[in-house]
C-alpha cells in the first residue's frame, strides 16, 4: 500500500512538474511521516532523474539519503520481487514450482523437513509460506545485522545454518500449514 501511495504521489508530481520540487516532496514526506526516500526515473537506457530526500531516521538528521550510497531495508517488499523473479524463471521453463527444491540448491546435502524427511519441499511451498519452516528467533537474532556487516554475510551459509537447526521447523509436514517466515523468503531468493 505504501509503495502504491508513493508511486501515485510521484506519478502525479512528474505529470505536472519535472523535475519535482524538493520542497514539495519533503513537505509531502513530512505529512505522511516518512523520514526519507531515494527517487530515480529511468528510461530504457538512461537515468533521467536521481535524487535523495530527507533522512534515514525520523529521529535524527544525521544521515541524509544519498541514492548512490544509501542502503534500505526492503523488508517484505523483497518477497514481491522474489515471486516475480521466480515466475519469470517458470515462464522460461528454468524452474518448476512443483518439484523438490533440492534440484536447484547447491548444498552439500539434501534439505528436508527433519520430522518428515520423505516429504519434498517445493518452490510453491516456499512462496506460499507452507514449506514447514517456522520461526527460530534465536537463530534469526544471531544473524540479525545491518549495514556493512550484512553486506559481508553469505546468504547460503545463513540459510543452511537455519535449515539444519531442527528448532527452525514446524511440527507439520510441507504443504499442510501456512506460517509466515522471512527466512523462507530468503531461502526462495537463494534458489532463484
Amino acid at each position: 500500500m505504501l509503495l502504491y501511495l508513493l508511486l501515485t504521489f510521484f506519478v502525479t508530481i512528474t505529470a505536472h512538474q519535472c523535475p519535482p520540487s524538493r520542497i514539495l516532496i519533503e513537505n509531502q514526506l513530512k505529512n505522511v511521516h516518512i523520514p526519507g526516500l531515494a527517487a530515480i526515473v529511468v528510461n530504457s537506457s538512461n537515468i533521467l532523474y536521481e535524487e535523495g530526500f530527507g533522512y534515514h531516521s525520523p529521529i535524527s538528521n544525521q544521515y541524509p539519503i544519498d541514492p548512490s550510497k544509501s542502503i534500505f531495508v526492503l523488508a517484505s517488499l523483497s518477497k514481491t520481487f522474489i515471486a516475480l523473479a521466480t515466475m519469470q524463471l517458470v515462464e522460461k521453463g528454468q524452474l518448476n514450482l512443483n518439484v523438490d527444491i533440492n534440484q536447484y540448491l547447491k548444498f552439500p546435502m539434501r534439505i528436508s523437513h527433519p520430522l518428515f524427511p520423505y516429504s519434498i519441499i517445493t518452490m510453491r511451498h516456499i512462496l506460499s509460506h507452507s514449506s514447514g519452516l517456522g520461526s527460530n528467533y534465536e537463530e534469526e537474532f544471531h544473524h540479525g545485522m545491518s549495514g556493512d556487516d550484512f553486506i559481508k554475510t553469505n546468504l547460503t551459509d545463513v540459510i543452511l545454518r537455519y535449515l539444519l537447526n531442527k528448532a527452525s521447523w514446524l511440527s507439520e509436514p510441507p504443504g499442510n500449514a501456512t506460517y509466515y517466515t522471512n527466512v523462507g523468503a530468503a531461502w526462495g531468493a537463494l534458489i532463484i
